[in-house]
């Protein structure tokens, strides 16, 4: 009996270690930062396939937005941008796909556990964590408002 005990102790030790480094049941983040020229305002809106979708949030000039999340199988949020003044140009794009693929090729890896997305003048780049360098993504384009 001691030894069936001794090995379901080893057993459960191991497999916590195996949750940890999985990517699901981790806690992530998407952050959003607005790098637009002359003040412009840009317009946040996120939606995932739990949530309908979050508030529409007007981030000022050189602010970061910042979404909190835990990983679960199937986790896909995506993002709705509208930049400033007059909210024409649009980008709608996966700000965050639960894969290790997505993670790695897109958001540069989990260290640390954040997607973090740059608005920019010509459009939106993502950042690569393992070597912090910016890269483009998506070009702005126009879209009717009345849609979301």
């Amino acid at each position: 009996m001691e030894k069936v005990l001794i090995c379901f102790i080893f057993l459960f030790f191991i497999s916590i270690q195996k949750t940890n480094s999985l990517l699901i049941f981790r806690n992530f983040n998407i952050e959003i930062s607005n790098h637009l020229a002359n003040n412009n305002k840009l317009m946040v809106n996120c939606r995932s396939g739990t949530d309908k979708s979050t508030k529409v949030t007007f981030l000022p000039s050189n602010t970061e937005w910042i979404i909190k999340f835990k990983v679960f199988p199937r986790t896909l949020i995506w993002r709705n941008l509208w930049k400033g003044p007059n909210y024409e140009q649009h980008a709608t794009f996966n700000a965050f796909i639960g894969k290790e693929s997505f993670i790695h090729n897109i958001c540069g890896g989990r260290k640390p556990n954040v997607c973090f997305w740059q608005a920019q003048k010509d459009g939106i780049y993502v950042r690569n964590n393992a070597a912090g360098t910016f890269k483009f993504m998506y070009k702005w384009d126009t879209k009717d408002l009345t849609n979301i």
